[in-house]
This record gives structure tokens, C-alpha cells and sequence, in this order.
């Protein structure tokens, strides 16, 4: 019997290197599939958060613009000429607050306290017995200072319009109530013509020390006052600190009769100022994560 000795280069050879190059494609194929999965993946999950974060600028922008548009309607400094209820940056790249009439910007701030307010007889405190120049015309009539305002043509003739509005109308309220600044010279000049009106000369009257910072950007300024009187004048004088539109607050009062029959009053109170007040910008840092930082 005879042996026959395969060759290495036969049939079966040739179907082992046929199957070992499909299982090395089929291999390949695989690991590109998921190189190409991985891939998709991963640029999923990036776009995915590229949008998100993308809308987080767009809805932070959204805000702003929200909150800009609303303070300039309520302040009055721009029309909504087409009053679809926003100012549209064609509105706000035209728009010159010192060309507004104040009558047509009914609900804001600006109509608010140069139509109702300076128009309110109610606040009136100027009178044609305090000779208060510009105020009056040589008929004693009361020059309307607002209908200038709205009328003026410039700037240099708004601030004077302006400047005029305030000391002539109502709006001399403000000023008078609760003054800009500490002015320790105006309190006093305030208190002494309590006493003026009051018949009487205060023995003592003076501020007691110094200017102190409050809440809700208001300052005091401590004041002492001693009166020394007979009892009608003294409550007198009480009851006009009581009625004056600049608020006095008694704090602390000792109250004695003297030997001559006279009610002494000596006390310690605060009057008010308010402080300076800047407009803050906030800033608000918007991140990929869910954390949201404002400055």
C-alpha cells in the first residue's frame, strides 16, 4: 500500500486561507463599526450639549433683553411708536428721551412724577407770598414750566425747564421731604422755622453727632432740640415738628416743669436723607452644567 503525501498547496489549504481572510475582514469591519459607533457617540453627546448650553446664552439673552426693555418702559425713556407692547432696536436706535411730550407716556415713572406729581395741588408748596423767582410771570401768574419742558428744543433748555419744574411745582416735595444729600445747615434751617412758626426762640438746637448709614438707602442725621416754654407753646412747637413734611423722629425726651411754671423739653431724634444710589449692572455667567453664577 502506498502513501500519498498531501500538498500543503491543495484544496483544503486553500479554503483554511480563504476562511482566516473573511474572518480577518469580518474583524476589521467590526472594529471600524465601532470606532464609527464610538464616534457617533460621542458626537452626540457633544452636540447634545452644545444645544443645551446654546440655549441657556439664548434664554439668559432672552432675559436681558426682557428686563432692559421693561425698565425703559416703565422709566419712559423710549415710545413704542408701533405699540406692539416692546421697543424693537429700531425704536431704541431712534429713540431721543429729550424728544418725548411727558402727557403722551401715560404709566411711567417719567409721566408719573412730571405730569401727575408736579401737577398735583395737593403737593403745592410754592406760594406767590415766597417771591421765589422764575416761578411767576409779572402777572403773578404761575409759569407752566412743564408745557416748556415738553416744548424745549434742546438740551440746555430741558435741564433749565427741568430745574424750574422742580422748584416750582409739587415735585418741590421731594426735595423738601427727604432731601439728596446730608446738609446739616438745611435741618437746621428747617427746625428754626418750626420755631418761627411757632413763636419761639430754642434754647438749644443743634445736630448731636454724626450722619449714620440706614436700610433701603437711607441715612440719618441726629439732632437735639431742647425748648423751654410755657406749656401751650411747648406742645406748639410738638405739633408742628409733627406736621412739618420733613419727617423728625423724637427717639428718646425727658419732659419737667420748671419753677416758673414752664415745660421743659429735652430730646434726642434723627432726621432723614437718602444717600447716593448707582445703577448696578449685573452680570450673569452662563456654563455648560446646571450652575449659574451672577455678578
Amino acid at each position: 500500500m502506498e502513501n500519498k503525501e498531501v500538498s500543503p498547496n491543495g484544496p483544503a489549504s486553500a479554503k483554511r486561507l480563504k476562511i482566516s481572510k473573511t474572518q480577518q475582514e469580518t474583524l476589521l469591519i467590526a472594529l471600524v463599526s465601532a470606532a464609527i459607533l464610538g464616534i457617533c457617540g460621542v458626537l452626540f453627546v457633544y452636540f447634545v450639549k452644545y444645544i443645551n448650553f446654546n440655549n441657556k446664552v439664548i434664554d439668559a439673552k432672552d432675559s436681558a433683553i426682557v428686563d432692559y426693555e421693561t425698565t425703559i418702559k416703565n422709566i419712559g425713556v423710549c415710545s413704542d411708536k408701533d405699540r406692539d407692547g416692546k421697543i424693537s432696536d429700531e425704536e431704541l436706535n431712534k429713540c431721543d428721551p429729550n424728544s418725548l411730550n411727558s402727557s403722551t407716556m401715560k404709566g411711567t415713572l417719567r409721566y408719573n412724577v412730571l405730569v401727575e406729581m408736579a401737577n398735583n395741588t395737593d403737593l403745592e408748596t410754592v406760594a406767590l407770598s415766597s417771591g421765589q423767582s422764575g416761578c411767576y410771570d409779572e402777572n403773578k401768574q404761575k409759569i407752566n414750566w412743564q408745557k416748556i419742558y415738553d416744548s424745549a428744543k434742546d438740551d440746555k433748555e430741558k435741564n433749565r425747564a427741568v430745574g424750574m419744574l422742580k422748584l416750582c411745582s409739587s415735585l418741590r416735595v421731594i426735595p423738601d421731604a427727604l432731601p439728596a444729600q446730608q446738609n446739616d445747615l438745611a435741618l437746621m434751617t428747617s427746625l428754626n422755622k418750626i420755631f418761627d412758626i411757632s413763636n419761639h426762640s430754642p434754647s438749644s438746637l443743634s445736630p448731636s453727632g454724626n450722619a449714620s448709614a440706614g436700610s433701603s438707602g437711607i441715612s440719618t442725621i441726629p439732632v437735639s432740640l431742647s425748648v423751654e416754654a410755657d406749656a401751650e407753646t411747648t406742645l406748639k412747637v410738638l405739633d408742628n415738628i409733627e406736621k412739618s413734611i420733613r419727617t423728625f423722629d423724637l427717639r428718646s425726651a425727658v419732659i419737667s416743669w420748671s419753677s416758673q411754671n414752664f415745660l421743659t423739653l429735652r430730646s434726642q431724634g434723627v432726621a432723614y436723607y437718602t444717600e447716593n444710589t448707582d445703577l448696578v449692572e449685573t452680570r450673569k455667567t452662563v456654563t455648560a452644567n446646571s450652575n449659574t453664577k451672577k455678578e
